[in-house]
């Protein structure tokens, strides 16, 4: 009979070790290794089991990174989130790609969100879509960038110089929620950038597309064990480095919330 995520939990509780660290479980039928995670704010570690394992796997691999679980939770609440709401109203400030763009409300305008220039670069929202609150920005953000990652001095040429005459993943902008600046699909060989992302400078936009073309290259092993960070650094030079200015200044970026 398959493990759950509440026989984990239980065997947590009752080894007493390790459950104090473990925010929550996920069981999954794709994965092949277990693993840990969390995310800048979160109260504790996320437990990633492969369908197949059992609890005794689970506790032991707890065990063997047991130096690990406070180290990991201490670096995740010094990087706390801080992501404020935005206010629809004329002069609301909105980056793309590290550049602040202001917004500007007007009526009749030809298309729900534009970026536009006159001396200066606005967000020009067509007033009709202020109820909509965020989906015009998340849908300008996915159709923009897309096409900015399809550019040859972004993605094309970063998987050229990564897996020169294979083809490249398909890779998009997508709304994929709020916990991962991208994800790639083993199974299709898509990518998905978060929309999120493209508020950020180019070089962390690159990082966060040339850290998925790893999952697309290293496909065995750990998740992100060594193998995957050595391809990750022979392709982006700095990789650790920029991996921290992410978790520092991804903590600010806007995710779509509107205050009224």
């Amino acid at each position: 009979m398959p493990t759950t995520a509440p026989d984990i939990t239980a065997a947590l509780a009752a080894d007493g070790r390790f459950s104090k660290y473990v925010h929550q479980v996920k069981i999954s039928s794709r994965r092949r290794t277990l693993g840990l995670s969390i995310k800048p704010g979160e109260p504790g570690l996320t437990l990633h089991v492969p369908a197949a394992a059992d609890t005794a796997e689970v506790i032991t691999l707890l065990a063997k990174n047991s130096h690990r679980l406070a180290a990991l939770i201490l670096k995740a609440r010094e990087c706390p989130p801080d992501h404020p709401p935005k206010q629809l109203v004329n002069g609301s400030g909105f980056l793309w790609l590290g550049y602040s763009t202001r917004l500007k409300i007007v009526d009749d305008a030809p298309v729900p969100l534009e970026r536009v220039h006159d001396g200066q670069w606005w967000m020009r929202l067509d007033r009709r879509a202020v109820q909509l609150g965020a989906r015009p920005f998340i849908d300008w953000y996915c159709r923009e960038g897309t096409a900015w990652l399809h550019q040859w001095h972004v993605a094309p040429s970063l998987w050229h110089s990564m897996a020169a005459g294979k083809p490249m993943p398909t890779v998009r902008v997508a709304d994929i929620g709020r916990r991962r600046w991208g994800v790639h699909d083993g199974r299709t060989n898509h990518i998905r950038i978060a929309w999120q992302t493209l508020q950020l400078p180019p070089p962390l936009v690159r990082h966060v597309l040339v850290h998925e073309f790893t999952h697309a290259v290293v496909r065995h092993g750990k998740p992100h064990g060594p193998e995957f960070w050595r391809t990750f650094e022979r392709s982006r030079l700095g990789a650790r480095e920029e991996a921290r200015r992410l978790n520092e200044e991804g903590r600010h970026v806007w995710m779509g919330d509107i205050a009224h």
